[in-house]
């Protein structure tokens, strides 16, 4: 089925109407409820700078809007969270954050970092990144919250400094990496780059990769994104998690989820996560999920909370009391949860991240050593 762009338009001002609206969901949940530990595995941290956090945000993202027919992801973001440019950005968005996870069903999530890009001496290229939130951030944000954040640091592998930061961060309790090769300019598929993977396994710290499209920040292109650049990591022997299960949008030509679904049964160290993918623009992509019994058994839960997940995108799939209940939780995390309970996402799918970090119930941020875990 097309959506068209009436149906798209309508749904996205739906959306952002509710998400300010103050109005709350109501309703029975009646979705197949998780027994386990809910972990939300890619939650982004954010900041512009404010009060020397060592963020930040270029001009060209903060009026970057990466389709004629949407809006200026900043701004939306302001809005979406009721953020204030007050000179404190960066500590209201952790209290807004923080605040709806206490709130919602999730137990913990994995607080992401973004590295930038870096030139051909491995020097940061400030000019060239258009979003950065340092790791020595991230770790702080995580140790303030420890019975709410796990840390997933970000080191771009092309850093001249990649091994020393990783084994700092290691040191210092981050459990995840993750590698946004479009935005950060590397190709993850590198030969050169086996090293730096075989270290990540032997230190037990997950990888996750940015696979498939990518809508809300400028890129050098999308050929990075192939879950095919994922093979050298798991050859190394790193447990792998391909970010958007490599979906690509109504809006443009990419789809590598087909080669996803080819790379499966020969790696069992190869996840992928629903980040985004409840939202208007990714909503062909959970349906395409639930036809294939491999992806669900390695799906894991992620929201890639700030961006909401919009209910009215799934209108022929969901019952109409479903809709309105869920169209009216102004909880990001809480809502992008519920839509893909109602979708049929199987409740394995929202434990499995905390079976892999080795998470117990009940844990106040002690994290046990990883263990690859048979599903």
């Amino acid at each position: 089925m097309r959506l068209s762009r009436r149906h798209f338009l309508a749904s996205l001002l739906f959306a952002s109407s509710c998400a300010g609206s103050g109005c709350t969901g109501s309703g029975d949940q009646d979705e197949d409820e998780p027994s386990g530990l809910l972990v939300d595995f890619h939650v982004h941290l954010f900041g512009v700078g404010d009060e020397g956090t060592g963020c930040f945000l270029s001009d060209r993202q903060r009026t970057f809007a990466s389709t004629g027919i949407s809006p200026d992801y900043y701004p939306l973001l302001l809005r979406l969270l009721g953020l204030k440019e007050n000179g404190q950005i960066d500590r209201d968005y952790v209290s807004v954050l923080v605040g709806q996870l206490r709130e919602s069903s999730i137990e913990k999530a994995v607080l992401v970092g973004q590295d930038g890009r870096y030139d051909a001496d491995g020097i940061l290229d400030r000019g060239a990144t258009n979003f950065y939130v340092p790791n020595d951030y991230l770790l702080k944000v995580a140790r303030e919250h420890p019975d709410l954040f796990v840390s997933c640091i970000s080191i771009n592998p092309r850093r001249r400094d990649a091994f020393e930061e990783l084994e700092r961060c290691a040191e210092a309790g981050a459990r995840v990496l993750k590698i946004h090769p479009p935005t950060q300019d590397v190709d993850p598929g590198l030969d050169r780059f086996r090293p730096f993977y075989r270290r990540l396994a032997e230190l037990d710290i997950l990888l996750m990769v940015h696979t498939g499209a990518e809508h809300g920040t400028p890129i050098v292109g999308d050929d990075f994104s192939h879950p095919a650049r994922l093979v050298p990591a798991l050859e190394e022997g790193c447990t792998v998690i391909a970010a958007h299960a490599g979906m690509g949008t109504f809006l443009d030509g990419v789809d590598f989820f087909p080669a996803l679904v080819d790379l499966l049964p020969r790696y069992p160290r190869l996840y992928c996560d629903s980040a985004v993918l409840a939202s208007t623009i990714y909503w062909r992509s959970l349906p395409r999920i639930l036809e294939q019994d491999l992806v669900l058994e390695r799906l894991i839960h992620g929201s890639d909370f700030p961006f909401p997940s919009n209910a009215l995108a799934f209108w022929n799939r969901l019952n109409p009391m479903d809709l309105l209940r869920l169209s009216s939780e102004t909880n990001l995390l809480e809502r992008d949860l519920r839509v893909k309970m109602a979708l049929g996402l199987p409740a394995e799918v929202f434990e499995r991240g905390g079976r892999l970090l080795r998470l117990q119930e009940g844990e106040a941020g002690a994290l046990q050593g990883f263990h690859e875990v048979a599903f």
